[in-house]
């Protein structure tokens, strides 16, 4: 995949959040805000002046996200919002878990935190 199909998979992603969200579908909705945050890491690893490798694990994700957090002066935001997509919401995928509320903060972050992952993959470092 390229940068435009990474970021049309992140945008996509996160449009299907919202219909399984609002159709009661929690579980597969956290999934999609995960897949939407893995494909702006990847737009934003290709955007960067010297590109890096594949970002194979979360770890990869995660150097990718520091850095960028670093370069644009929001590493806090980034790791809150990176820290709810991989651990809370992809793991609510998986165990169901999470409790309503908690669930909801955390779609919130993961949301706002693709966002803007998709917004900085799109702004020179």
């Amino acid at each position: 995949m390229n940068y435009e199909d990474h970021v049309a998979a992140a945008r996509m992603f996160l449009s299907a959040a919202e219909i399984l969200s609002e159709s009661g579908m929690g579980m597969a909705a956290a999934e999609m805000v995960w897949g939407a945050a893995v494909q702006a890491i990847d737009a934003a690893n290709h955007s960067m002046a010297a590109t890096t490798r594949h970002a194979g694990s979360n770890r990869d994700r995660l150097r990718i996200v520091q850095g960028i957090g670093r370069a644009h002066g929001v590493d806090e935001e980034l790791a809150r919002g990176f820290e709810a997509a991989a651990n809370g919401l992809h793991n609510h995928f998986y165990t169901g878990r999470l409790p309503a509320d908690e669930l909801e903060e955390n779609m919130r972050l993961g949301v706002s935190f693709a966002r803007l992952m998709l917004e900085l993959a799109d702004s020179p470092i």
